[in-house]
């Protein structure tokens, strides 16, 4: 049984993982990394350049004067999210901004009904767009919540852990036909080309990843190939998640093997680059002598629970050597959570 002070010092060790995973992430990313592109595809945005006959795009905000709706209790509080945008004629500019407004409201599903939260978008809209982009605000309103009634006519015969590549790739091929009954090319590429995206991206690596043919530096090698044919939006804010995903599952599998410390080097470095490649294999010795601390400190602690049988002398010996081994106190608290933990029989590191 857990005490008060041992959760305490559990759950704060799990952050200081977490920490440390955040870490790990951000060692992928390159020294030098450009702002987020705008949410838009170069190819959209020039077919909305196109429209507006190259007329600058403004944000809509409170164009026409008018009451806001209410929102559900859970979004009161929050910045509406609804980046609109009209171009310099006062029509509506066709961005994933519609979409997130709609998604917006649209999450507070049971809270109010369906009905409710399209009469809120409604006002929203005709409170905030001026008259001449309101009706394709309204048009494109409609036909998304067509859209998602159909939706759900789309289901997985199984959870996604029993999908095969190619029946996943079905689902994929019927959402996109469904989307092209209810939107135009151009609307549908705005409103689900990252989504899109980023489901043919998973079932590619799931078939990269089932080729036992390729080697883990041919899988990272062809991963790496993958992640840039993504679209920059969306590789620039999902590029280390998914490094980091993919270096964890390639990893275990050469280690697994007994792989050398060059096969996974070679690896790292065709998936994320040499630079990074460099600071994963500074972090590998880092983390393998903060094991090695770790290893004798526990055994010394155990030797002193052993050999001491009065608490308060034993707890300030363990302290004494916590101290002594640990400079840090962040380290000094990743090491009482694996003392928690080894204490309970969990003999995991992380």
């Amino acid at each position: 049984m857990l005490t008060s002070a041992k959760k305490k010092i559990l759950i704060i060790g799990i952050i200081v993982f977490a920490l440390l995973v955040l870490w790990a992430i951000l060692v992928l990313k390159p020294k030098s990394l450009k702002a987020a592109s705008n949410v838009t595809t170069q190819s959209t945005i020039q077919t909305q350049a196109d429209l507006a006959h190259s007329t600058v795009a403004t944000p809509a905000k409170n164009m026409v004067p008018g009451p806001m709706p209410t929102l559900a209790p859970s979004l009161r509080g929050t910045e509406i999210d609804c980046p609109l945008q009209v171009d310099g004629k006062g029509q509506l500019v066709l961005t994933i901004g519609i979409r997130n407004c709609f998604d917006y409201f649209l999450s507070s599903l049971g809270e109010k009904t369906e009905a409710q939260l399209i009469t809120d978008i409604r006002q929203y809209l005709t409170t905030t767009l001026p008259s001449t982009a309101l009706p394709y605000a309204l048009k494109l309103l409609d036909q998304y919540i067509a859209y998602r009634h159909a939706q759900t006519e789309i289901q997985p015969s199984a959870q996604v852990k029993t999908q095969t590549p190619d029946s996943l790739q079905e689902i994929v091929l019927a959402m996109k036909n469904l989307r092209m009954k209810y939107f135009t090319p151009v609307e549908a590429e705005v409103f689900f080309g990252n989504e899109a995206a980023y489901d043919q991206y998973n079932i590619n690596i799931m078939k990269i990843n089932a080729d036992k043919s390729l080697s883990e530096d041919q899988k990272a090698a062809k991963i790496a190939a993958l992640m840039d044919q993504l679209p920059a939006s969306l590789a620039e804010s999902m590029r280390p998640l998914m490094q980091y995903a993919e270096l964890q599952k390639l990893t275990k599998a050469i280690q697994a093997r007994g792989g050398s410390a060059e096969e996974l080097h070679q690896m790292r470095q065709s998936l994320v680059g040499p630079e990074a490649a460099g600071r994963l294999d500074k972090l590998d010795v880092e983390n393998a002598s903060w094991q090695q601390d770790l290893n004798s400190y526990l055994k010394a602690r155990a030797q002193i629970k052993a050999s001491v049988s009065d608490e308060v002398n034993r707890q300030q010996a363990i302290a004494t050597l916590r101290n002594q081994t640990f400079s840090s106190p962040e380290d000094r608290i990743r090491a009482q959570t694996y003392e928690t933990m080894r204490d309970q029989g969990d003999n995991r590191n992380f």
